[in-house]
C-alpha cells in the first residue's frame, strides 16, 4: 500500500487507492481501515495520478503487479539519480530470479514483467535503488550478472 506524506498531506495513488477501496469493500484490510481511510474521510488526502510529480525532484513510476496500482518513486532533477522501490522486490532472489513472484503479487505475471523491465531499465546506472524489503543495507546499484542481474548493496 504506497503513500506519501509531504506538505501536511497524505498523497496517494489513484490506481492504489481504488484497489484498496474495492478490497476493503470485500472484507475489511486492517492497515486500509486503520491509517488510510481516516485520513481520506478528514479530507487530508490527496489522491493523485500516475503523473504525479512534486517539483521536477520527485516522480511516480507506475510498477503494475504487487498491486494494480503499484508504484516506485524516483528521485532526482532530469534523471533519476535514486530510486524507491516499494513493494516491487521483496528479497535480493528476485534480482537474480525475478521470475520468483511472491504469494502477495496480487498479478503474478504482470509483477514478473514489471521487475524484469525495472531491473533492465536500471542496470548498469548510477541510480540509487533504496529497497523496502531487502536485509539492511537495503540500496545499491542494478547490475548484470550473468542473464539475471544483482543489487550490490551500498553501505
Amino acid at each position: 500500500m504506497g503513500a506519501d506524506l509531504s506538505q501536511g498531506a497524505l498523497r496517494l495513488r489513484k490506481g492504489e487507492y481504488d484497489y484498496w477501496t474495492e478490497q476493503h469493500a470485500k472484507a475489511e484490510v486492517p492497515p486500509f481501515g486503520d491509517s488510510v481511510l481516516p485520513i481520506v474521510e478528514a479530507k487530508k488526502a490527496e489522491i493523485v495520478g500516475h503523473d504525479f510529480s512534486i517539483g521536477d525532484h520527485v516522480r511516480l513510476l507506475p510498477t503494475p503487479g504487487h498491486t494494480p496500482g503499484h508504484v516506485a518513486f524516483t528521485f532526482g532533477r532530469g534523471k533519476d539519480d535514486a530510486v524507491f522501490s516499494g513493494d516491487l522486490m521483496h528479497s535480493p532472489l528476485q534480482t537474480l530470479y525475478p521470475e520468483l513472484a511472491p504469494k502477495f503479487d496480487v498479478d503474478a505475471a504482470q509483477a514478473v514483467a514489471t521487475r524484469r523491465s525495472f531491473l533492465e531499465r536500471y542496470c548498469g546506472t548510477d541510480t540509487l535503488c533504496c529497497t523496502a524489503h531487502f536485509p539492511s543495507p537495503s540500496a545499491g546499484k542494478i547490475r548484470r550478472k550473468g542473464n539475471a542481474f544483482s543489487c550490490q548493496m551500498v553501505v
